[in-house]
């Protein structure tokens, strides 16, 4: 009643922008002068690598990524110039169409430097064929060091040949999946006195062939693996004076009369035998090896590796694993502690050892620095108490899925001074409150890796290689992955890297078949592309 409508509220304009602050001058005024922002444009457009030489150019390039050094390229034609001249290594899609469509002379003449090549087709695919090797021969043949052919299906002994008359400079050779035979392979060693690497994986044209009779004069390094007839090889493995390292994997036949041709005084150092058809008569028979990889060969026992040890006392790596055979225990440790003093890393899978050998080794070793146990299923209580009283060198200790309890493993805070790094996996007596003690006892120095049974690692399926690649856990329990760096297996993290905590909650919020399917799932196929490296 007599109330008069309320006006209309007017809103305030917005308060102006601010001007800028006196003290604070923009670096470009709207009133600049002309000359100034040409002179502006001008150090801005301007290459400071011009006055650089080409080499130091080339040098930087070198310092390089692979997606770095192509963004590179395309800055101007001097960089693709300079990139082009340097880039060493080359890696090629190496599937038919890189041939139908000229790109394989284009690339090959854009980078004409390049000493370090490969090859690579998908299984699925039709490859790259002879006359692929003949342009390789014809534009990079002198300088090529390195080469490796990955599933080149159809190139033949002719096209290999021709490419080794041609890359007489070759130091390293890799071929995996191809299907010419040993003719190709004879060439190479024959036309490449250079050649110091060779490794050979399931090359399909070895069925029939004769025995290559030709050596490797510089031949240091040799691996065969998953070969049928491979000791068609026999000449090259006891006839190549400076060969250190072999590696037999996975190959049919009997072995024993190759290894015992090895003559005496061979510069043999390494020898790697997994899942061979090898006794105790072929191993006693080499002498002065310092590393020794013998995995799943149920035929070698502890007499074998008794003789072994007793003709080579500077064996520092030894690497076993049993199958769960019980053909090699205590009486071969026994005699690798008391012939082997520098004996520096011991790896035992599958391998049933008690307090008598570990007692042994821990007096007889005092350089032993890496231990790792898996799969024992005498290691105890008494045996890592002995290890904590007596390995006072010992740096890295891995034990896995071994009958230990908290009450060994807590002798290991009060012994091994030097240890710097516990891994503990899948052994059910061991708790989490034991490894939290053992954190304690060193003030953070001592780092401990420990898994809960029945935690992260469930969605793993018991895949993991050692450094050298040679144990792959067919069958028996995982091996120790990469001593120097990882003191024995990880279930808990697989191919991905991803820690094992992640990989749980992940299996918590979906089903178990869910889960494994993400991780393991691989592609299918790639379109044709032409990678360089």
């Amino acid at each position: 009643m007599g109330q008069c409508p309320s006006a209309p509220r007017r809103r305030k304009p917005p308060p102006p922008p601010p001007s800028p602050s006196p003290t604070h001058p923009s670096p470009v005024p709207p009133q600049a002068p002309q000359h100034l922002l040409a002179s502006l444009a001008e150090a801005a457009g301007e290459d400071h690598t011009a006055d650089l030489p080409e080499e130091l150019l080339a040098l930087v390039f070198g310092l390089l990524g692979s997606g770095d050094r192509k963004r590179c390229s395309l800055v101007c034609r001097r960089w693709l110039a300079a990139e082009a001249a340097s880039r060493l290594r080359l890696a090629l899609d190496a599937r038919a169409p890189l041939l139908a469509d000229s790109a394989l002379p284009r690339l090959l003449a854009r980078f004409p430097a390049v000493s370090k090549l490969a090859l690579k087709c998908d299984r699925r695919s039709e490859s790259v064929g002879d006359p692929a090797l003949a342009l390789v021969a014809d534009r990079l043949g002198p300088c090529l060091r390195r080469l490796k052919l990955r599933s080149l299906r159809a190139v033949t002994d002719d096209g290999v040949v021709g490419l080794a008359a041609a890359a007489t400079n070759l130091r390293k050779l890799s071929v995996g999946s191809c299907t010419f035979g040993a003719k190709g392979i004879e060439a190479v060693l024959r036309s490449c006195l250079q050649l110091e690497e060779l490794s050979i994986k399931r090359l399909r044209g070895l069925a029939d062939s004769e025995p290559i009779a030709a050596s490797g004069p510089r031949l240091q390094s040799l691996s065969l693996k998953e070969l049928y007839n491979g000791q068609c090889f026999s000449c090259l493995i006891t006839q190549s004076p400076n060969l250190k390292t072999l590696k037999i994997i996975r190959c049919s036949g009997d072995w024993d009369l190759v290894l015992q041709d090895v003559p005496r005084d061979s510069l043999l150092s390494e020898l790697h035998l997994e899942k061979l058809q090898v006794s105790d008569r072929g191993v006693s028979a080499l002498f002065g090896l310092e590393v020794l990889y013998l995995a799943k060969a149920p035929e070698v026992t502890d007499v074998g590796l008794a003789a072994l040890a007793a003709k080579s006392p500077r064996l520092r790596k030894l690497h076993v694993d049993g199958w769960k055979a019980n053909r090699i225990g205590d009486r071969g440790l026994a005699a690798v502690a008391q012939k082997c003093a520098s004996l520096q890393e011991l790896v035992l899978i599958g391998v049933n050892l008690t307090y008598s050998s570990l007692e042994l080794i821990a007096a007889n070793c005092p350089t032993l620095e890496r231990l790792a146990l898996c799969g024992s299923d005498t290691f105890g209580d008494a045996e890592i108490s002995c290890v904590a009283a007596k390995c006072a060198a010992l740096r890295k200790l891995c034990i896995k899925a071994c009958p230990v309890s908290d009450a060994g493993m807590d002798k290991l805070a009060e012994g091994c001074p030097r240890l710097v790094k516990v891994k503990v996996k899948k052994c059910r007596r061991v708790t989490s409150e034991c490894a939290e003690r053992l954190r304690a006892s060193r003030n953070g120095a001592l780092a401990v890796n420990f898994d809960t049974p029945g935690g992260g690692g469930e969605l793993q399926d018991a895949r993991s290689i050692d450094e050298s690649g040679v144990l792959d856990n067919a069958g028996s329990d995982v091996p120790p992955e990469d001593l120097d760096d990882r003191i024995g297996p990880d279930l808990s993290s697989g191919s991905s890297g991803r820690p094992s905590r992640w990989k749980a909650r992940m299996g918590a919020l979906m089903p178990r078949s869910l889960s494994v399917s993400i991780f393991r799932r691989q592609p299918r196929g790639a379109s044709y592309t032409s990678h360089e490296s």
